[in-house]
């Protein structure tokens, strides 16, 4: 009996002083919540975009646990964090070989991978707490998956890349790259993680940076040899790596935001380039380097002449996020090829 009064009074008092004996979503268990929150970096609230482009801030108050990942940049970020538990479903990957290794172990075991992008049907059917994908994914028009603001009106939030920055950017940085990879990690709780593969890129960079030559080598970045010399120019993200590595990327008079960038072969024989990279894939890297050496008006142009001419697999220059490491590597080799950068 005496136990069970001292129970009583001891619960009483625990009433008093914390407003109740039992659990309370708004009392201690709900600032716990808080607490615990808060030492994981949340809330957290990200910059992005609407599907009309304009600027929004989402806050993120825990990481999500049911993401859904369109696209190579977004699934491999979320891979390399180590977020591949909170990932139900994937997809947009043309061949799973253009993974890492490690990153392709990973991507077998989820829980749903496609190579087509799913519908807006089948995604909301998957009950995701988060959508990390492209923004002409969130247009509202045949084959996307929503707009913003069906998914805002569904309270799932979404985060969106601009695809390649120089679409509709002025200037697409390894930075706007940087910025990606630290949201998504901000997001998805893995903030530590995505410092480290930050800073690994930025010392990467700094490192080739350090190899830079007096004078410096004319660089041609070719995206595609059909119907014209379609290029990267100097406001790209491969113009920005190459030039902070100390290459001359030719094209500065074509930028044009938004607008296709052609070369004509009249002026790569008249810049004639020392170093040219092609965009390519892996598995075609042989063709396209051959179709610039097999072209005879570029036969008498240094890079021909001396054999450097060199592939770049697309998925490290286009909206590459944590495979901008890769671009940073290659080009690097290409530009300095007698050291070991």
């Amino acid at each position: 009996m005496k136990k069970q009064l001292l129970a009583a009074g001891l619960c009483a008092l625990l009433l008093f002083a914390a407003g109740g004996c039992g659990g309370n979503p708004s009392g201690s268990s709900s600032k716990a919540a808080v607490s615990a929150n808060q030492q994981t970096g949340y809330p957290v609230t990200i910059k992005n975009f609407d599907s009309q482009g304009n600027p929004v801030e989402t806050t993120y108050e825990k990481p999500p646990k049911r993401i859904v990942a369109l696209w190579q940049n977004s699934i491999e970020t979320l891979l390399q964090l180590g977020a591949e538990d909170q990932i139900i479903a994937a997809a947009g990957i043309d061949d799973p070989i253009h993974l890492t290794e490690e990153d392709r172990a990973k991507y077998e075991k989820l829980p749903l991978h496609e190579r087509h992008v799913f519908s807006q049907e089948q995604t909301l059917s998957m009950h995701p707490d988060f959508i990390l994908a492209w923004r002409f994914d969130f247009s509202g028009r045949a084959n996307s998956i929503g707009t913003y603001s069906f998914w805002k009106e569904r309270h799932v939030p979404v985060y969106m890349t601009m695809m390649d920055g120089a679409d509709f950017l002025e200037k697409h940085r390894v930075e706007d790259e940087l910025q990606y990879i630290s949201d998504v990690g901000s997001i998805v709780g893995k903030k530590e993680k995505a410092a480290e593969i930050t800073g690994r890129i930025l010392a990467k960079l700094q490192k080739g940076e350090n190899l830079k030559k007096q004078p410096h080598q004319k660089v041609l970045i070719v995206s595609s040899l059909q119907k014209g010399i379609h290029i990267y120019t100097p406001r790209t993200l491969p113009g920005d790596i190459v030039t902070r590595l100390g290459g001359d990327v030719i094209g500065k008079n074509l930028e044009n935001v938004g607008h296709d960038e052609i070369i004509s072969m009249e002026s790569v024989i008249t810049e004639n380039p020392d170093v040219i990279f092609v965009q390519s894939t892996p598995e075609q890297d042989e063709m396209r380097i051959a179709d610039v050496y097999n072209t005879p008006a570029l036969a008498g142009i240094s890079a021909v002449q001396n054999k450097r001419v060199y592939a770049i697999p697309f998925y490290t220059i286009r909206c590459p996020a944590v495979r901008v490491e890769d671009a940073i590597d290659l080009f690097t080799r290409g530009l300095y090829p007698e050291d070991k950068a």
